[in-house]
């Protein structure tokens, strides 16, 4: 992995929110290929009713200004993105890629109570969705409500399908975190070794940097990070990781900042920290 440059100034973007930014397909057959686990609730195939209720020149532009609205978003131009979806909402209200991508606007803007009360109608829509259910938790992440992150953590473990293996093992990794906030150290302990140093995910470092840092014994845990930046030698498969990290403050604590610091404060870091603030990868709704 190359070496990161020292950087001035962190805004911390939680680097793993998955924005459901698909579009209701017209075609049956779409409906079919959905997963049984996210399956939409009585609400949200009311919903999808509604929507498909409107003449079909009106869904074609309607999907239509949603692809400009998500390539606004994409842009990093969020204001423009968010008049694009008020312009939406006008011609149909509630529908779940607007929602999503406009709570995706709010979290880039750092509103999270904002994002989370719409991830809240999203999960109303669809309640075994493990996609908006990650959010949920991750929201209560960022804004440190650890109880309830280790809660929903916790039930999202229960339904994520076991083939997506990297964002289970940061789930637990996020748990473990959360265990530790919450008091549960010897829980938290108990997770470290889950798996081994040469799994495909860097969980095996990140989670004994974690207990590490809570022990105190901070150059042990710097030591471990940057044996996996040595490991791994790819920014972009580390920054969730690093940027959970970031969050939490451990990172921060290294270099004697006050773990309670604002998330966007001007902090110096040496080169475990991304030369530049990392972006939520985009993970296709499930209806997709």
């Amino acid at each position: 992995m190359p070496v990161y440059n020292t950087m001035k100034f962190i805004f911390a973007i939680p680097t793993l929110f998955i924005l459901a930014l698909g579009i209701l397909s017209d075609s049956a057959q779409a409906q079919q290929t959905t997963e049984p686990s996210s399956e939409p609730s009585e609400a949200g195939t009311q919903m999808m009713k509604a929507f498909m209720a409107l003449p079909e020149e009106t869904r074609i532009e309607y999907n239509k200004n949603i692809r400009v609205a998500q390539q606004l978003y994409q842009q990093k131009r969020i204001f423009d993105a968010i008049q694009a979806i008020d312009a939406l909402d006008k011609v149909y209200k509630g529908h779940p890629a607007c929602l999503s991508l406009r709570a995706g606007c709010y979290v880039e803007l750092r509103a999270f109570k904002k994002a989370y009360a719409i991830f809240e109608k999203l999960h109303a829509l669809s309640p075994k969705s493990p996609n908006i259910s990650f959010n949920l938790a991750e929201l209560d992440f960022v804004m440190k409500n650890w109880e309830a992150a280790h809660q929903r953590f916790s039930d999202l473990l229960t339904i994520l399908p076991a083939s997506n293996k990297s964002l289970t093992h940061l789930s637990e990794f996020k748990l473990l975190l959360c265990k530790l906030k919450t008091n549960r150290v010897d829980e938290a302990r108990a997770m470290t070794n889950k798996y081994g140093e040469w799994d495909d995910t860097p969980y095996y470092y990140y989670a004994n940097a974690a207990i590490l840092f809570h022990d105190g014994k901070d150059e042990e845990a710097k030591k471990i990070l940057r044996d996996a930046l040595f490991i791994w030698r790819d920014k972009a498969q580390l920054s969730a990781w690093q940027d959970t990290m970031i969050e939490v403050g451990y990172v921060r604590s290294l270099y004697g900042d006050d773990q309670s610091a604002q998330v966007n404060e001007s902090v110096d870091t040496d080169d475990l920290t991304p030369a530049t603030p990392q972006i939520a990868p985009v993970i296709p709704l499930d209806t997709e």
